[in-house]
C-alpha cells in the first residue's frame, strides 16, 4: 500500500511537471504571469486537490486491503480475490484518470481559457496514468505471482500489446499531440524554432519510453531463454515465477511445465532402473530393443535360492517372511552391484543374477566367482536368516527383450540359465555352499580356492556336468573326519 501510494505520487508529480515545462516553453515569462494571474484559480486548485486526497486514500486503502488480505492470512485467494488482484493496476489508473478528467472539466468552466487550460490538464492526465499504470503493473507482480501459484492464467488475456501501445502513448502519441494543439494553446508564440525543439524533445521523450518497455519485454524473455538453456544442461529442477496474465505468463508457464515433465521423466526412468536393477536399460529399450531384439553373447549365470524357506514361511508371520526376504535381496543385492553384476530377476527366495549382460564385462566369470564366495559369507553375519544355495554357470545366451509390445523384460535365454538354476539345487540338497561349472572356474583362470567335486548328474540333462565349490574343502574335510575317513580332493570325483 505505501508502495501505490508512492508510485502515485511520482506518477502525478512527474504529470505535473512534464506539462509544466511545456507550458513554460510555449509562453515566455511575462505571458505566462499573465495567464497564472488570469486563469489559474489556486483556493480551487488546492481544495480540489484536498478532496482527490480525503477521497482516494480511503478508497485504495480499502481496494487494496480487500485484494490481499489473504496474503496476510497465508491462505490461497478466492477467485473473487484473485480476479480483484488482477484488475488492480487498472482500477488504480482508472481512478486517477477520472480525477483528472474531472479536474480538467472543472478548472476549464471555472477558468476563462477553457480550452488552454483543459487541454493542459488532459494532457497531464494522459501522461500521469499512462506512466502509472505501467509502474503499478511492475509493482504488483510479486503479488500477481502468489495469485497465479496453482492456478490457470486468466483466458485470452494479452499484456505485451496494451503495454507496447501505453508505451507508444506515452513517449510518441501525447508528444505529438502536444505539438499539433500548440496553435490552440499559444497561437502568437508559435513559430518554427519553438517547433523544431518539442519535436527533438518528443523524439526523445519517445525513444526513452520505448526502450523502457523494450527492456520490460526483453527482461522476461531473457530469464525464459535461461531456463531453457539450463533445461538442455540436463537441470529439471528450473522454475520460473508466473508473475504476467498474459503472453510472457504463459511462455513461463510452459517453460515450469516443460520442466515438470522431464522431472517426471527422470523419475521414472530412475523408478524403472531400480526397479531392474540396471541403468541404462531405458535408453536401450527407447533406442530400438523391443520383443525380438537381441544378441548373442557369452555371459556367467549365478542362481541364489534360499534353503527351507517353505518350512520358514509356514512356522513366521507373513510379516516376518517379508522382512527377511528383504534382508536377503539387501544382501544379495549389495554383493552382486559391488562385483559390478546384475539381479535380473528377483523370485522371493531366489534370484537370478548376471554377469556380462547387458553391457559387456570380459571377467564376467570372475567377478561371478567373487560373488558367488562372498554371499553366503555375507548372509551368515545376518540375523535370522536362512542358508542358501548358489549355482554359477558361463556359456552362451541370447540376451535382450522377450515378450509383447504390451508387455515385455529384458532376460538372457539358454542352456547356462538352466544348469546354473539346477546346480542351484544341487547345492541346496547336498548342502553345499556354492557349486560352479568347470566353464566357469576355467573362464576366471582357475582360482586355486575352487575345488572340484567331481562330475554330476544334473536333473534334465543328458550329460554329466563337472563341478566346483568354494566349499567342498571344508564341507568334506568335516565330513571326514566326522566318518572317520580320510579325505582327498579328487576322492568324489566319478568318470566321465
Amino acid at each position: 500500500m505505501r508502495g501505490v501510494v508512492f508510485l502515485q505520487a511520482a506518477a502525478n508529480g512527474l504529470g505535473v511537471l512534464v506539462v509544466a515545462l511545456y507550458f513554460a516553453y510555449l509562453f515566455p515569462p511575462a505571458q505566462e504571469q499573465e495567464l497564472a494571474a488570469r486563469e489559474i484559480n489556486v483556493p480551487v486548485f488546492v481544495g480540489y486537490l484536498v478532496l482527490m486526497l480525503l477521497l482516494a486514500l480511503p478508497l485504495n486503502a480499502l481496494l487494496l486491503r480487500r485484494s490481499v488480505s489473504w496474503v496476510r492470512d497465508g491462505r490461497p485467494p478466492t477467485d473473487a480475490q484473485r480476479r480483484l488482484v488482477f484488475s488492480l493496476p487498472l482500477l488504480e489508473t482508472g481512478s486517477a484518470l477520472v480525477a483528472w478528467a474531472v479536474a480538467a472539466v472543472i478548472f476549464g468552466v471555472v477558468n476563462s481559457g477553457v480550452a488552454r487550460v483543459s487541454v493542459g490538464i488532459m494532457l497531464a492526465g494522459v501522461v500521469t496514468c499512462t506512466l502509472l499504470y505501467l509502474l503499478l503493473e511492475g509493482h504488483f507482480r510479486p503479488v500477481f505471482a502468489l495469485a497465479l501459484a496453482g492456478a490457470d492464467l486468466p483466458a485470452d488475456r494479452r499484456d505485451v500489446m496494451p503495454r507496447l501501445m501505453l508505451s507508444w502513448m506515452l513517449g510518441s502519441a501525447v508528444p505529438l499531440a502536444a505539438i499539433g494543439l500548440s496553435p490552440l494553446i499559444s497561437p502568437e508564440q508559435l513559430d518554427g524554432n519553438r517547433l523544431s525543439w518539442l519535436t527533438a524533445v518528443g523524439i526523445l521523450a519517445g525513444g526513452a519510453v520505448m526502450a523502457v518497455a523494450a527492456v520490460s519485454v526483453a527482461r522476461p524473455l531473457n530469464r525464459v531463454r535461461d531456463a531453457l538453456r539450463l533445461i538442455e544442461q540436463g537441470d529439471a529442477e528450473v522454475y520460473l515465477p508466473v508473475d504476467d496474465l498474459g503472453e510472457i505468463g504463459r511462455l513461463a508457464e510452459g517453460v515450469n511445465d516443460l520442466a515438470a515433465g522431464l522431472r517426471e521423466r527422470q523419475a521414472l526412468r530412475d523408478l524403472f532402473d531400480r526397479q531392474v536393477g540396471q541403468e541404462g536399460l531405458a535408453d536401450l529399450a527407447m533406442a530400438g530393443g523391443g520383443p525380438g531384439s537381441g544378441d548373442r553373447r557369452e555371459v556367467t549365470v549365478l542362481f541364489v535360492d534360499l534353503r527351507g524357506y517353505t518350512r520358514y514361511a509356514e512356522q513366521h508371520s507373513p510379516e516376518e517372511v517379508v522382512a527377511m526376504l528383504n534382508r536377503f535381496i539387501r544382501v544379495v543385492v549389495a554383493v552382486v552391484n559391488r562385483e559390478g553384476g546384475w539381479i535380473n530377476k528377483l523370485e522371493g527366495d531366489a534370484a537370478l543374477c548376471l554377469f556380462g549382460a547387458p553391457h559387456d564385462q570380459p571377467d564376467h566369470a570372475l567377478k561371478a566367482l567373487r560373488a558367488a564366495a562372498a554371499m553366503p559369507a555375507e548372509l551368515a553375519r545376518v540375523e535370522d536368516m536362512l542358508e542358501c544355495g548358489i549355482g554359477v554357470a558361463t556359456g552362451e545366451v541370447v540376451a535382450g527383450f522377450v515378450g509383447t509390445r504390451e508387455r515385455f523384460e529384458y532376460t538372457v535365454i539358454g542352456d547356462v540359465v538352466n544348469l546354473a538354476a539346477r546346480l542351484c539345487e544341487e547345492a541346496k540338497g547336498k548342502k553345499v555352499p556354492v557349486l560352479a561349472d568347470s566353464t566357469t572356474v576355467a573362464g576366471a583362470g582357475g582360482p586355486e580356492e575352487w575345488r572340484g567335486v567331481g562330475r554330476l548328474s544334473i536333473r534334465g540333462r543328458k550329460e554329466r556336468a563337472e563341478v566346483y565349490s568354494y566349499g567342498a574343502e571344508r564341507e568334506r574335510s568335516r565330513r571326514s573326519r566326522r566318518k572317520g575317513t580320510p579325505w582327498s580332493p579328487n576322492a568324489d570325483r566319478s568318470a566321465p
